[in-house]
């Protein structure tokens, strides 16, 4: 199946199954040295997408790995090929996790849940009631409802590999994503998972081929600003790093981080795209660090150290024109 003209995505295609969406996009978009080839970017280009209907490898951080039954998730991996210094795509778990928070907060609307990034790779639901729930160790009142994990597929080491195109001679980003739709509790991994349909909201807008467009469409919108401003949400205005922090459950919270030299405890300020801990301490932080950055590729694990603190989102990074 190929996109749509009015389709967001450049090139979509459909399987009824397979091990892992980022692993079979990994493999397209590599030459035998590992890195990007060029010429996988007639087929692959920027902004296509490969969708699988149940996944039976499915991966996370830290090498988690899940399987997603026929129908009740979306699972979707897409291409990305910025045109941004590659020091910078450290920031795409977050834009991306930004499309998808843009894209389900509206499907809860009425529902008496938010939508809210939490970095640095899920996106949740919090309650507006906060005694609906009940606090889990380590989540709080917080329910993933999807999460993202990034891949990249270095550029190919010869300057102007490319040719006349500039994005296939550039980096590749396989961005997957995962949406739980319509399970039951009974059919998610984990006590603080959650479906957009155990949570409230109308079957009709769980649907996944309406998730998927506007996904699609959310994410082309951020990677065009992101890459107008050379890959600095803060450039500019600034409005796309407001809007980055602002949806950010995570900001404002106590943590606990895992990471392979240890774990680090502080309070999350910023977002740099790494997490800005204050008053850190332990693991690679030692005691007592004033400020402390986890970049995103370092954690293997955020939990929450003070669940009852109230995320700081639009309070403090509220966007101009953002209601």
């Amino acid at each position: 199946m190929s996109s749509s003209s009015s389709s967001a995505f450049s090139r979509l295609v459909t399987v009824p199954t397979t091990g892992s969406t980022n692993d079979d996009l990994r493999v397209a978009l590599s030459a035998p040295d590992g890195r990007a080839d060029p010429l996988a970017a007639r087929d692959w280009p920027h902004l296509s997408a490969l969708r699988a209907r149940s996944q039976t490898a499915g991966r996370g951080r830290a090498g988690h790995v899940w399987t997603t039954p026929p129908d009740g998730a979306l699972t979707v991996s897409v291409v990305l090929r910025p045109l941004v210094p590659v020091e910078r795509l450290e920031w795409l778990p977050l834009l991306a996790g930004l499309a998808v928070q843009r894209t389900l907060e509206p499907r809860l609307e009425g529902a008496g849940w938010r939508v809210w990034t939490k970095w640095p790779n899920d996106v949740v639901a919090l309650p507006e009631d906060p005694g609906a729930v009940a606090d889990l160790p380590g989540w709080g009142r917080n329910r993933k409802v999807a999460g993202v994990l990034c891949e990249l597929v270095p550029a190919p080491a010869r300057d102007g590999a490319g040719g006349r195109d500039p994005r296939a001679g550039a980096a590749a980003v396989v961005v997957g994503i995962g949406v739980n739709l319509t399970q039951s509790a009974a059919d998610l991994p984990v006590p603080w998972a959650a479906s957009l349909t155990g949570l409230g909201a109308e079957p009709a807008r769980a649907d996944a081929e309406e998730v998927l467009e506007d996904l699609g469409r959310h994410l082309a919108d951020l990677v065009s600003r992101w890459e107008s401003r050379d890959g600095d949400p803060d450039g500019g205005d600034g409005e796309l790093g407001r809007r980055l922090r602002g949806a950010c459950s995570t900001l404002g919270r106590d943590l606990v981080v895992t990471t392979p030299a240890g774990r680090v405890r502080g309070r999350a300020v910023d977002l740099r795209p790494g997490l800005v801990l204050r008053g850190a301490a332990g693991g690679p932080a030692g005691e007592g660090a004033e400020e402390f950055v986890v970049s995103t590729g370092e954690a293997l694990l955020a939990r929450l150290d003070s669940p009852a603190l109230t995320p700081l989102r639009r309070l403090l990074w509220r966007a101009p024109n953002e209601r």
